[in-house]
């Protein structure tokens, strides 16, 4: 690192594990950083919690509605606002990240670069894309999507509303809607009987409580009379301008319902954008249909292999839903996992605290839910009229076609059609590419990454580059043709 550090870490996202691990850094003396994209901590779980908490008695039925797992967020908030030697930094977009420590940020129209010896990476997990037809229609959205209006906009779907996929989440999203006096019309699940019935010899005893909360939530839907199919396939969106209806099949039977809303939910998979345009290693795991990075179980990522623009160690950790999925307490628990990581690192001898231990058993569950919902909606692979590319409206077709022409690699593919190069940068059709190069030639192994990625990742105004804070003067130093030395008379060297 070649200038001076702004922090002793830096840590990207204020969600659980962000929060966790700035907390435990910070009471030990540590100077910290928390950027974060929201304008509040809580990260996607316990989105805008004090501003709702602060809202009562307003927001009481919707406090009641998300239930005490939500609430439950504000004391690791509190602790949070309080600890000293954290410099938090919300609506804060990171755009660059390397793995020697630097950080480029962007916040309204500045910008500029941080640096510290210790980056940790908790920005969190993304909804797994499923394209399938008519997923682009407005009136189409995710549990994720509407989870957020219900937290942050205080908004109630209303009308014929339909929740199709599997997980966990469309258990809970359907029983908070239940609970505010919203009543959907269908829960289509993608997952089977025989798959909670193969998930049980992966249950162990410190993921019961996590089993039990889930039959919970199914119980008080049936109790509440929704009706709920399972094994569904073939989910398609109709409408002209907006959803009107979907159509999917079940045991065998085609159904068409009129729908004014409807919710998809394939699981959830690491935000691998930040890790991927740091150089990190990350692999495809085909069970999840998905990357995932490359760590320690403290964290620590890994350099992916070939060659890197930095020099040094990689001081990059990763931690919660961005490392593996395990939900709020899993992330709480990894981070400060990490924490004590880097403590050890800084002030050696570390001693043993347990925080692995910790970290280790709240994911618990993770290997009887991963069996027990299996990608549903995107274990086929889209038919040819099917758009991929949400961005620049690229249908599996022109993607097959491309690729039967020979590009048989992703940036290859990026350059001919524009995949990948619209506002998301890829994270929406990445993955489905990738499987669509796999469709093609099976023996070929999956792309070790998506994308190739170059900063800036995030869109960056001109006004913001221009003024740019935070440079490193040697990676800035530009040389123009004055810089040349003047030749000597009678030298025989070209200039």
């Amino acid at each position: 690192m070649s200038v001076a550090p702004d922090a002793d870490a830096i840590i990207v996202g204020a969600g659980p594990a962000g929060m966790a691990c700035a907390i435990e850094l910070a009471v030990a003396g540590c100077r910290v950083i928390v950027l974060d994209m929201q304008p509040s901590p809580g990260g996607q779980i316990f989105r805008a919690l004090e501003t709702n908490m602060q809202a009562r008695p307003g927001a009481d039925e919707l406090l009641a509605a998300l239930g005490p797992s939500y609430k439950a967020g504000l004391s690791l908030v509190t602790r949070f606002r309080a600890a000293p030697g954290i410099d938090y930094r919300p609506g804060t977009t990171v755009w660059d990240l390397r793995a020697d420590g630097t950080v480029g940020w962007l916040k309204g129209d500045a910008a500029g670069y941080l640096r510290a010896p210790h980056i940790v990476l908790a920005s969190g997990a993304m909804e797994r894309p499923a394209p399938f037809p008519g997923w682009t229609l407005p009136g189409v959205m995710t549990a994720g999507a509407v989870q957020t209006l219900l937290k942050a906009g205080r908004l109630k779907p209303k009308g014929r509303i339909v929740l199709a996929g599997t997980g966990p989440l469309i258990f809970l999203l359907a029983e908070q809607l239940r609970r505010l006096g919203v009543r959907p019309a269908l829960i289509a699940r993608t997952d089977r009987t025989r798959d909670k019935l193969s998930a049980l010899k992966h249950l162990r005893p410190a993921g019961l409580p996590a089993l039990l909360k889930g039959l919970g939530w199914l119980l008080r839907l049936r109790l509440a009379g929704i009706t709920m199919r399972t094994g569904i396939s073939g989910l398609e969106a109709h409408g002209r301008d907006h959803l009107e209806a979907v159509s999917l099949t079940v045991a065998g039977r085609r159904i068409d319902l009129p729908c004014d809303l409807l919710v998809v939910h394939d699981g959830i998979v690491p935000s691998t954008d930040l890790a991927h345009a740091a150089g990190l290693a990350l692999a495809w795991r085909a069970d999840d249909a998905s990357w995932q990075p490359v760590t320690t179980p403290d964290g620590r990522a890994e350099m992916a292999p070939g060659p890197t623009l930095t020099v040094g160690p990689c001081r990059i950790r990763i931690t919660g839903d961005a490392r593996r999925i395990g939900g709020a307490d899993a992330a709480i628990a990894h981070g400060r996992h990490a924490a004590s990581a880097i403590l050890a690192e800084r002030y050696p001898p570390g001693a043993a605290d347990g925080t692995g231990i910790a970290a280790e058993r709240s994911l618990a569950a993770r290997p009887f839910l991963d069996v027990a919902f299996p990608p549903g909606l995107s274990s086929c692979l889209p038919d040819d009229a099917t758009i991929v590319c949400r961005c620049e409206e690229i249908t599996a077709g022109a993607l097959r076609a491309t690729i039967r022409d020979r590009a048989t690699e992703m940036n290859l593919v990026r350059g001919l059609l524009r995949c990948g190069m619209g506002a998301c940068q890829g994270r929406s059709c990445a993955a489905t590419l990738a499987r669509l190069l796999a469709e093609a030639d099976p023996g070929k192994p999956m792309p070790s990454a998506p994308f190739r990625a170059r900063p800036p990742l995030r869109p960056l105004p001109l006004g913001a580059l221009a003024g740019m804070t935070g440079l490193d003067p040697d990676l800035a130093l530009v040389e123009s043709l004055d810089d040349k030395p003047e030749a000597i008379a009678g030298d025989d060297a070209h200039v």
